[in-house]
């Protein structure tokens, strides 16, 4: 079960804030298989929902206080009780998503970039599938490679050399740059299969940017989704955006 539909069919909205944690812990506790929490991750999911972003300080105290919770395996984490589980697992049947991560027409899995618990990577992966599914060809291309450049940028910032990317005023350089740089710098451990197919995104991405009679269609997305997922996969991995063992 997507998380909006999750939030619309509990009725979120008209739950207290402690409660929204409640009902959202649960969520991905049972979805995405994670068992606890910070206050900072709940609190983006909250504000990526449309509901207003907590107040930190206030609700990290709310949560220490409430027998919902109790403290999490580190310092700063949370996890419902096992009371607190019982209980929505009878109210709330089973949302696990299963093996149905993707469906026959979407391109990136995004269970994928749910695990980085970062809202906008999370929302680009949604855009690509969501337009590839409505016959938005032209914008599904724009957004891969969208998402393509974000992801190389992440990677050049966990190797520490992001500003041998960066032009005279401190900001990124175009997509091309930042792809024969990833292929060429040592720290950037890209596989051979992912240096053979990367560029391909990034020439169908100005296909449809720039090229004034050139509309996408569904079959040059169709042919090369699951080269761009390999690669979204990998960019994840080096990132350190997700972990091996997730």
């Amino acid at each position: 079960m997507k998380l909006e539909l999750f939030s619309q069919k509990y009725e979120l909205v008209e739950k207290t804030e402690i409660d929204k944690v409640v009902f959202l812990a649960y969520f991905l506790h049972q979805n995405n298989g994670e068992q606890e929490f910070t206050v900072s991750d709940i609190s983006s999911i909250m504000f990526a929902l449309g509901f207003a972003k907590p107040n930190q300080a206030r609700l990290k105290n709310n949560i220490t206080k409430s027998s919902s919770f109790i403290k999490g395996s580190k310092q700063g984490f949370f996890k419902l009780s096992a009371k607190k589980l019982s209980e929505l697992r009878v109210i709330i049947p089973d949302i696990s998503e299963s093996e149905e991560i993707v469906s026959d027409d979407s391109v990136l899995p995004e269970i994928l970039l749910k695990e980085t618990k970062r809202p906008y990577l999370i929302k680009l992966a949604q855009q690509i599938n969501s337009s590839y599914e409505n016959n938005l060809f032209d914008a599904c291309s724009l957004m891969m490679r969208r998402l393509l450049e974000v992801l190389l940028i992440h990677c050049f910032e966990s190797a520490g050399i992001s500003d041998s990317v960066k032009d005279d005023d401190g900001n990124f350089k175009n997509l091309k740059t930042l792809i024969n740089t990833a292929i060429s710098r040592v720290e950037i451990k890209i596989s051979n299969d992912v240096k053979k197919d990367i560029d391909k995104f990034r020439e169908l991405g100005n296909l449809s940017a720039h090229r004034v009679k050139y509309n996408c269609r569904k079959d040059d997305i169709r042919v090369v989704r699951l080269d761009y997922r390999a690669v979204i996969e990998e960019l994840l991995y080096i990132s350190n955006l997700i972990k091996a063992n997730s």
